[in-house]
């Protein structure tokens, strides 16, 4: 209600009842009641908090201590203290794939105090694991992307394939024969190489590992012809003229190997997948506060020292609006499903 019309209701009240002796101050009370919540900006509301933050925030992440997801967490969330004058607490909560951290958020309360670091697990967990209890879209409030990083396929140095067009080509004369290892069934390696197999229209055979490096030992070592893996992974063992990288996955080249094509470079069209790292809060977050964390984050991944570190572990630090994550999100999340569907691949 604006001023105007609120001045015409406080005179038609005053009409009807100011013949009561008593009830003639009325209206200017009324009018000074109406006048104050017409003061409050609606920013104020819509943020919640008026104080936020008060207290400290916690960062939730579904992985243990020591990996990429808990360091960058902790990257992050230490200058994002320093932003916002309280700390912000990593919190490892791990299990069922990341589900244990996701539904923890999920039943949180929206008020800005606790948010999740997500991978792109986030969105394919709900498709390999129909009782994940979470719904990436509608479960939560994105709020805004913090890194990103390229998938890569590679064989080993001495292997007799040059290119991905000659890797795809021999997968097709002998299809379901040319190997290639991930770390595990169900990893994000293995739905990228369902994905490419099925835009490249080809068939490869999948090995699976139990995660760690042992598939680019064995690449290595000559056991298996390819590998998809993360591109950081493969660097060491590129710069030691051990293993060659074929193509990285995404939308352009990568600072890490620039000298290597993209997918759709080397011919095939409209592959683009990358994993990414971002920040979501509980369902219902006030859009005030989802704009004052999406600041901050940006604030936080445009310092220097906070996008070296990011690039060190192998990712490009890249913030973006809440709604682009919230896009992002939903895309993945039908694209994954579709993938895991239509390769037929059950986790055990």
């Amino acid at each position: 209600m604006d001023t105007g019309h609120a001045c015409l209701v406080i005179d038609a009240i005053g009409r009807h009842i100011g013949r009561l002796p008593a009830a003639r101050a009325l209206p200017a009370v009324l009018a000074a009641f109406l006048g104050a919540v017409l003061a409050v900006p609606p920013s104020a509301a819509a943020q919640g908090d008026a104080a936020w933050p008060s207290r400290p925030l916690r960062l939730v992440v579904g992985a243990g201590p020591g990996g990429n997801v808990d360091i960058t967490a902790r990257i992050v969330g230490r200058r994002m203290a320093e932003l916002l004058g309280q700390p912000v607490v990593v919190d490892n909560r791990v299990g069922a794939g990341g589900a244990i951290a996701f539904n923890l958020v999920r039943q949180a309360v929206a008020d800005g105090y606790t948010l999740l670091l997500a991978p792109t697990g986030f969105t394919t967990g709900v498709a390999l694991n129909p009782n994940a209890g979470y719904d990436p879209v509608k479960d939560f409030t994105a709020i805004s992307t913090v890194s990103f990083f390229a998938y890569a396929v590679a064989v080993a140095a001495q292997s007799p394939h040059a290119t991905l067009a000659d890797l795809l080509a021999a997968a097709r004369q002998k299809p379901a024969t040319l190997g290639y290892g991930t770390g595990g069934v169900g990893s994000g390696q293995h739905l990228v190489a369902e994905l490419l197999s099925a835009m490249a229209g080809v068939k490869f055979l999948h090995v699976p590992y139990k995660g760690g490096t042992a598939p680019v030992t064995d690449l290595v070592a000559g056991h298996i012809p390819m590998v998809v893996e993360i591109e950081s992974v493969l660097v060491p063992q590129v710069r030691a003229g051990k293993v060659r990288v074929l193509a990285t996955t995404g939308p352009a080249r990568t600072p890490l190997l620039p000298e290597v094509p993209t997918v759709v470079e080397a011919g095939v069209r409209d592959f683009s997948v990358q994993g990414w790292l971002g920040v979501l809060g509980p369902r219902g977050l006030a859009a005030g506060l989802v704009s004052r964390l999406n600041a901050t984050l940006r604030d936080t991944l445009a310092d220097p020292a906070v996008s070296a570190a990011i690039e060190k572990g192998g990712a490009v630090a890249r913030p973006g609006s809440a709604e682009a994550f919230a896009t992002l999100v939903r895309e993945d999340t039908l694209r994954w499903a579709r993938v895991v569907r239509d390769a037929n691949i059950q986790v055990q």
